[in-house]
């Protein structure tokens, strides 16, 4: 299909009244670390009476994420009439609000899932019927931070019929899908297919407006050429209100997401999830927030229900917004052993606080708007999360203890003619059980943070404008100990019971069941911060509390050139770190290390200041209104991103350049 769409191509772009534009990307970077990338895209339309085609060509040797190409990567021809599309090539559509297709192609998460292959769609009056089908091959990342690991190969097919009337709309779609499922982990491919049948429908008035949408998914596995019976079976269910009033409006939105049920917070090695066409909304702040976006929820679709509302509005000038959400799994969960978990699902429709759910919760508020005489612009907010990350055991009930005494029993008997006795040994148990007694044994995570985010600029003469913004963030992870065991034991006798162990137990392990139990409840921070010792030798130090802090300076003229320099620094990390030798100009400039300049610094060991600070400087021109082309030199710390719902780690970028043009023609 690649050879006949290419032809199709060209000879539009030979015919008479050809219209066209392009558009350029070009990325490089480098650093010590050789962290280094060349990402080089071309995109060109082409339009031509009712055919219109596009063509990207990629060059990445290597890719900022994912693989080296050469290549044209996408490609697409369209033919429109009045009621008739054709699209032949990749493919991205966007149905309801997701929950059974919403195609997307992500550079900055590298996560793509649209679909190589033949889409369709027929209009006459209210009446839309829409088709889809193709192939699809989507990536996704392992251990490893720039190169995917695995992918699932995807065969579907789509359709969707919508009827529109007045202010009404109502959707009916259903996908096929024959999936070649490769686990994270292992070579081996299962096959796996999906249905899904889905129904949406909205309304809107004139304060207000309300959307809804369900859709069901089977999933059957297939071994020795026949389908098994259904592996899984789930559903998912999305509702937006929202209602205006003058200048003030407020969104309302629930979603219960029941595709798979797992102890763990994700399932992606499990054969019949949500799959990857299947990107919904997720009911958290899209926030533009470096900080805010790295203590983002990483979202299960999975199995998640979650109720948020979100206020926005204006007085005397200023805009306000306030967001809300918490989020939870549809079930609660019990450790009835260190391995075994049985679950409980949720009795009401709201999300659970309870932390064998895994809970979240979110809030935000904002004001921004002008001053003196509109010269000022500024933004201030605050954002709260908590966040229960994972429970490694959570049992709460009642049980009894097995007592297991044995008296060994010997019987022997002479035998005259063989010379020798035989010896009968037996064992007689005793296998009472103790009174019955409660236990609670609970071990989870948890993070909390506080950031602030602002901003302000200002207008000066002549087009120059100067700004500065500050995020100052708070955060807390902790593991946390709650109850009056925190043991399992597995007795040595196969008659023994394995059972959670009080506090108090005697020298042979066994609980004192007679004595009162003494509560645990002790709280261990996850945060370490890095000192030398004596002989100059790093060490890590448990901080309870992290603070990070990122605060820029930019410079511009209007649609000329900006500048703009950003220091970023924290306390404490997460895990272990390996200190670097080496910093760039800009921090040894900012905290004093003349030695650096002299050539008398010291790689082996270095300021301290190095182990927590990043500072980088960027330079943009504008050449045309058209095309932009900037300069990055410096480090940036790498982190959490989120994007449309994907969220993955960023790497940092140590002391290196990054050159960035784009154009558009």
């Amino acid at each position: 299909m690649k050879k006949i769409t290419f032809s199709l191509f060209l000879s539009l772009g030979l015919a008479n009244d050809l219209d066209l534009n392009s558009s350029v990307v070009a990325n490089f970077g480098d650093s010590y670390d050789f962290y280094s990338f060349s990402e080089n895209r071309l995109d060109l339309n082409l339009f031509y009476k009712n055919l219109q085609g596009w063509i990207q060509y990629e060059y990445s040797n290597p890719a900022d994420l994912g693989f080296l190409i050469n290549d044209i990567r996408k490609f697409r021809i369209e033919y429109s009439t009045e009621n008739f599309l054709m699209k032949l090539g990749d493919i991205y559509e966007f149905w309801g609000r997701g929950l059974v297709l919403n195609q997307f192609d992500d550079q900055t998460t590298n996560f793509d899932n649209g679909t190589r292959g033949l889409y369709l769609e027929y209009m006459k009056g209210p009446f839309r019927l829409n088709h889809l089908n193709g192939n699809s091959d989507i990536w996704h990342f392992g251990a490893d931070l720039r190169i995917p690991a695995y992918n699932n190969d995807h065969s579907i097919f789509a359709n969707q019929v919508k009827y529109d009337w007045n202010a009404f709309s109502l959707g009916l779609n259903q996908l096929y899908s024959n999936e070649l499922h490769q686990p994270q982990f292992g070579s081996a491919r299962a096959e796996v297919h999906h249905k899904l049948s889905g129904i949406y429908g909205s309304w809107g008035g004139s304060n207000a407006d309300l959307f809804v949408e369900y859709v069901d998914k089977i999933s059957t596995e297939k071994t020795f050429m026949a389908f098994n019976d259904t592996l899984k079976r789930g559903h998912g269910f999305y509702s937006n209100i929202n209602f205006y009033l003058s200048s003030w409006g407020l969104s309302t939105e629930y979603k219960r997401y029941a595709f798979d049920r797992a102890h763990g917070d994700l399932t992606q090695d499990d054969y019949g999830n949500q799959i990857e066409f299947q990107q919904m909304p997720t009911l958290g702040k899209e926030q533009n927030s470096t900080l805010l976006g790295r203590v983002s929820r990483n979202y299960n679709f999975n199995d998640e229900r979650a109720l948020q509302f979100e206020l926005n509005g204006a007085i005397k000038g200023l805009s306000l917004t306030g967001q809300y959400s918490h989020i939870s799994r549809n079930e609660t969960w019990q450790s009835v052993s260190t391995n075994d978990w049985v679950f409980n699902a949720l009795e009401n429709h709201l999300p659970s606080s309870d932390p064998s759910a895994l809970p979240y919760w979110e809030n935000y508020f904002e004001i921004s708007g002008y001053a003196f005489n509109d010269n000022v612009y500024f933004k201030l907010g605050r954002g709260n999360n908590k966040e229960v990350l994972k429970t490694t055991r959570y049992f709460d009930g009642v049980q009894q203890n097995q007592v297991v005494d044995s008296i060994q029993v010997i019987d022997s008997t002479y035998f005259e003619l063989l010379g020798y006795s035989i010896y009968d040994t037996s064992f007689v148990y005793d296998t009472s059980l103790s009174d019955r007694y409660n236990v609670e044994a609970k071990y989870w995570q948890e993070s909390k943070s506080f950031t602030i985010p602002m901003e302000f600029n200002m207008i000066l003469d002549q087009g120059y404008t100067f700004g500065i913004g500050f995020q100052y963030q708070e955060r807390t992870k902790q593991n946390i100990t709650k109850g009056n065991a925190n043991k399992f034991k597995v007795n040595a006798s196969p008659y023994g019971d394995s059972l959670w162990v009080y506090n108090q137990y005697d020298s042979t392990g066994d609980p004192i069941i007679t004595m009162p139990s003494s509560d645990i409840s002790s709280r261990k921070t996850q945060f370490s911060s890095f000192s030398r010792d004596s002989v100059g030798e790093w060490q890590a130090n448990k901080v309870p509390r992290q603070y990070n802090r990122i605060l820029y300076f930019t410079l511009s003229k209007a649609s000329k050139w900006s500048l703009t320099i950003t220091q970023e620094w924290t306390n404490s990390y997460e895990s272990a770190q390996n200190i670097d030798p080496y910093y760039n100009p800009l921090e040894a400039l900012i905290y004093g290390d003349i030695k650096y300049f002299t050539g008398d610094r010291n790689t082996i060991k270095p300021p301290d200041f190095i182990q927590d600070k990043w500072v980088s400087a960027e330079l943009a021109f504008y050449i045309t209104s058209s095309q932009r082309v900037s300069l990055m030199y410096g480090s940036i710390k790498g982190g959490l991103f989120c994007s449309n719902g994907i969220c993955r780690d960023i790497p940092a970028f140590n002391d290196g350049l990054k050159i960035s043009y784009t154009a558009s023609f």
